[in-house]
C-alpha cells in the first residue's frame, strides 16, 4: 500500500471545516462562496472562489479556502499553487504549511511533508492536527520516539478529538513494548473511560496488572471483557490461572474448558487444565488432557513427569518410569540446547 493511500483519509479529516479565523466581515461574493462550500457545493464554489480572487488577487482567506475545497477533490496540482501563494500573503499561518504538508503527502512526498509540518509547529506550538500529522509522518518513517512524541502532544492538547482514542491505544501498545508500564496503564485506562467496550484496551490493560501478579486488579477487567467478547480465548485462559491461584479449582476448570473449547491449540491451556484435574482427584480426566498435550507437543517440559505421577499412584510403574525416563532425557536436552546457544553467543 502507498503512502499516499496510508495516510490520506487522515489528513483529509475535517478539512473543509478547518479554517482561519478572520477579523474582517467576508465580502457578498465570498461569503457566497462560503456558503456554497458550507452545503456540499463545491462545484459552484469553487467557481465563486475563482471570481472573487480574478478581482481579490491578494485575499489570503480565498486563496486558502479554495485550496482546501481542491484538496478534498484530489485537485493537488491547484491546491498546491494556491497555498504558495497564500504563503507568501501570510508568511506567519501555520495552518498554510500544515495545508501544504498534506498535499506533499498526497504526493508521497514525506521530505516536503515533514519541512512543512516543522514550520507549522514552529509557527503554532499547538496545532494539535500538526502534531497528529507529524506522528503519523514518523510512523510511516520507523522513527518511533519522534512519533510517540508527537502523539503524546496531540493527545495533550486535543484529549476529545475522534482520533485521540487510536492514538491512546498506540501509545499504549508503545509503552508496553519499552517496558514503560505505569504510562502503558495511564494511557488504556484514558482510553477505556472513553470507550468503554474498547475491549481491546481493557484486555491490554487485564494483561499488565496479570504480568504484574496484580490479579485482584486483573480480574474484574478480564470479567469485563469477556462481558463484552466471551470468545476471547486468552481471557479465559488467565481466568483459569488467577480462580486456581484463589483456590477456586473448579471456576479454574471452567475457565481452562472455556479457552480449550474456543481454542483447541492452546497447549498450555490444556496442561494446566489436567494438573487440575489431577489436584480435583480426576486421574481419568487428567491423563486425557495430559495425552492431548503429548499429542501435540511430544516434547513439552513438563507433560511426561506428570503422566508418571499419575500412572506411579495407579501403580503402573513401568509405564511410569518410562514417562519419567522421557521427562530427564527431555530437560537433559533442553539444558544441552541452552548451553550450546549460550557458548556460541560467548563466541560471537
Amino acid at each position: 500500500m502507498k503512502v499516499g493511500r496510508i495516510l490520506l483519509t487522515v489528513m483529509l479529516t475535517g478539512l473543509l471545516r478547518s479554517t482561519v479565523s478572520f477579523a474582517e466581515a467576508p465580502e457578498p461574493e465570498l461569503e457566497r462562496a462560503r456558503q456554497m462550500a458550507a452545503t456540499g457545493r463545491l462545484e459552484a464554489a469553487t467557481a465563486a472562489y475563482r471570481r472573487y480572487l480574478a478581482a481579490s488577487p491578494e485575499s489570503f482567506e480565498a486563496h486558502f479556502e479554495l485550496a482546501q475545497i481542491l484538496m478534498s477533490r484530489h485537485r493537488l496540482d491547484e491546491a498546491f499553487a494556491l497555498l504558495q501563494s497564500a504563503a507568501v500573503l501570510n508568511p506567519q499561518s501555520g495552518p498554510v504549511h500544515a495545508r501544504l504538508a498534506q498535499v506533499l503527502l498526497m504526493r508521497e512526498d514525506l521530505a516536503g511533508a515533514e519541512t512543512e509540518l516543522l514550520r507549522a509547529l514552529e509557527l503554532g506550538p499547538e496545532d494539535a492536527g500538526a502534531h497528529y500529522n507529524l506522528g503519523k509522518l514518523y510512523e510511516v518513517k520507523q522513527r518511533e520516539l519522534e512519533a510517540v512524541a508527537h502523539y503524546e502532544r496531540f493527545v495533550q492538547l486535543a484529549p476529545d478529538d475522534p482520533r485521540s482514542n487510536n492514538i491512546r491505544a498506540r501509545l499504549g501498545l508503545f509503552y508496553e513494548d519499552s517496558d514503560r508500564l505505569d504510562a502503558a496503564v495511564e494511557q488504556y485506562t484514558q482510553l477505556i473511560q472513553r470507550d468503554p467496550a474498547r475491549v481491546a484496551a481493557v484486555f491490554q490493560l487485564a494483561n499488565i496488572h496479570y504480568r504484574r501478579g496484580q490479579y485482584e486488579e486483573a480480574l474484574p477487567l478480564y470479567e469485563r471483557v469477556l462481558a463484552l467478547d466471551p470468545k476471547q480465548s486468552a481471557a479465559h485462559n488467565n481466568m483459569g490461572f488467577i480462580m486456581k491461584m484463589k483456590g477456586k479449582l473448579k471456576e479454574a476448570a471452567a475457565h481452562y474448558g472455556k479457552a480449550l473449547e474456543i481454542n483447541p491449540s492452546l497447549v498450555e491451556s490444556r496442561f494446566n487444565l489436567g494438573q487440575i484435574q489431577a489436584d480435583l482427584g480426576d486421574a481419568d480426566g487428567a491423563l486425557a488432557s495430559f495425552r492431548a498435550v503429548v499429542d501435540a507437543q511430544p516434547e513439552h517440559p513438563q507433560v511426561h513427569y506428570a503422566i508418571g505421577k499419575i500412572l506411579a499412584r495407579r501403580g503402573e510403574r513401568e509405564e511410569a518410569q518410562r514417562e519419567f525416563d522421557l521427562h530427564r532425557r527431555i530437560q537433559a536436552d533442553e539444558r544441552q540446547k541452552q548451553k550450546t546457544a549460550s557458548t556460541m553467543k560467548e563466541n560471537g
